[in-house]
């Protein structure tokens, strides 16, 4: 048993012996063979890779493209969003009640002022009018005066009513001779009395005649008033029945003119509440709604502006319209009226524009972006789009500075064609000299080296003025 340790023992010791010696013949015929890093041909290798590349691998300059900033003037604007609602939106009543006896336009309808746009049933306003004119001419006639077999117009009675003279009554006439005449038989009755040709007794009866006289000429004057107010009251019921007659007519009605309106002055019919036959009631809960109009030839824009544009928005500003209906027009307008208040909830302020809408393509109660344009801004920064890279939310520039490449945050304002503003006040590292890496953005980062192909003719087109340095 002891002898069969020894001798595996044995085998392990000549096999260690034989891989150890194996090694080390290796590595003695690799240090023996010619090649790049020993030997005479091997220092030759060397030096031709070093002649061919000076730089190391890791600091290898870059070769792009690079682009200054370029001044430009830029519209700065103002946006918002809001509603569109019609110049003017009025709803008609009718002001009488009636059954409808004939509908003359309907939803989509173009009118205009002065249009009729329903007929009331007319029977019982033409019948209460030819009563009032009766009531009325009787009245008249109480007065003696003569009424022609065409009963007059408004006018006409007016000028009768300026003619006419009270004193001519004949009721009024007589109560006046009468107390004429008794007054003469008084101041015979004194020259009498005084003579002693008369009585006492007869003198004083001469003065009570005398003074129901002068009572029945006060009652003939109050009467003669009477019947001239109860003629002034039968023209005011001849007046409302003739008004009544005339609002069995519903028409459109006419607006005052005022700045901005559309002209000509129409409007679009939005909604008919009423259907022939049906009975208008002028009542506590009933309704007497007709029609529900718009004057959309202009429109306003009510638009909700931030409270910190308060002081940029001013009036008669253009304005610039979009609405996801005609997704490439451009509507324009001009502020009309600022809201001198602030929403303490939302914290905006409304901005009125109003939007010529000639055509009707906009539409009452829809939707819409504003841009106010406010100032421009002569000397806006600007680069190329492909200068900026966007990733993850990020947005950034590659600037070169000492031939290296440094990235910067950045915030974009407007966008043309062609170019992108870049809001430098956001990050003031931004300089007005910088070299912006324009493509190949994916192949760098920051303190790579990098070498400006044009940079030549970058050098050649910067001007930096004072203000900027």
């Amino acid at each position: 048993m002891s002898g069969h340790r020894n001798r595996s023992r044995l085998w392990t010791v000549i096999v260690l012996l034989v891989l150890v010696t194996g090694v080390a013949m290796g590595g003695w015929h690799r240090l023996n063979q010619p090649g790049p890093e020993t030997g005479t041909d091997g220092a030759a290798s060397s030096a031709a890779a070093a002649a061919k590349d000076p730089v190391p691998s890791t600091e290898r300059a870059i070769a792009l493209e690079g682009e200054r900033i370029a001044l430009r003037p830029v519209q700065r604007s103002v946006g918002a969003v809001g509603t569109f609602s019609g110049y003017d939106e009025v709803t008609v009543m009718a002001q009488v009640t009636g059954p409808v006896a004939q509908v003359l336009h309907d939803v989509g309808d173009i009118v205009r002022p002065g249009d009729v746009l329903m007929e009331l049933d007319k029977t019982d306003f033409n019948l209460e009018l030819d009563q009032t004119r009766r009531a009325l001419e009787l009245e008249v006639v109480r007065l003696g005066v003569k009424v022609p077999p065409e009963f007059p117009s408004m006018d006409e009675i007016m000028v009768m009513l300026r003619e006419f003279k009270i004193e001519n009554l004949p009721s009024l006439k007589r109560a006046t001779e009468q107390e004429r005449n008794a007054a003469s038989r008084v101041q015979r009755a004194e020259q009498l009395k005084q003579s002693e040709s008369i009585s006492q007794e007869e003198y004083e009866q001469r003065q009570m005649e005398h003074d129901l006289a002068k009572s029945a000429l006060d009652q003939a004057n109050f009467d003669a008033e009477a019947a001239l107010a109860a003629i002034r009251h039968r023209l005011a019921l001849l007046r409302i029945a003739m008004r009544k007659l005339e609002l069995s007519t519903i028409r459109v009605p006419t607006p005052t003119n005022r700045a901005g309106m559309p002209d000509p002055i129409q409007y679009t019919v939005v909604e008919r509440r009423a259907a022939e036959g049906e009975m208008l009631k002028d009542a506590s809960g009933a309704s007497t709604v007709t029609y529900e109009l718009i004057m959309d030839g202009v429109l306003k824009l009510m638009a909700q502006v931030p409270e910190r544009y308060a002081a940029e928005v001013k009036l008669g500003q253009e304005s610039q319209v979009r609405v996801d209906a005609y997704p490439d027009r451009v509507f324009t307008g001009a502020v009309s009226r600022i809201n001198p208040t602030v929403d303490r909830t939302s914290r905006t302020f409304n901005v009125e524009i109003l939007v010529p809408n000639p055509q009707r393509e906009l539409k009452g109660g829809g939707f819409a972006k504003v841009d106010i344009l406010t100032r421009v801004d002569p000397q806006a920064w600007t680069i190329s789009p492909e200068c900026v890279v966007t990733y993850a939310g990020s947005t950034r520039v590659f600037v070169v500075r000492e031939g290296k490449a440094h990235t910067l945050s950045v915030e974009k304002g407007i966008e043309g064609s062609g170019w992108v503003e870049l809001i430098h006040a956001v990050n003031p590292d931004l300089r007005r000299d910088d070299i912006f890496v324009r493509g190949g953005q994916d192949k760098l980062a920051e303190g790579v080296p990098v070498q400006i192909r044009n940079a030549a003719a970058l050098q050649q087109k910067l001007e930096l003025p004072a203000k900027a340095r």
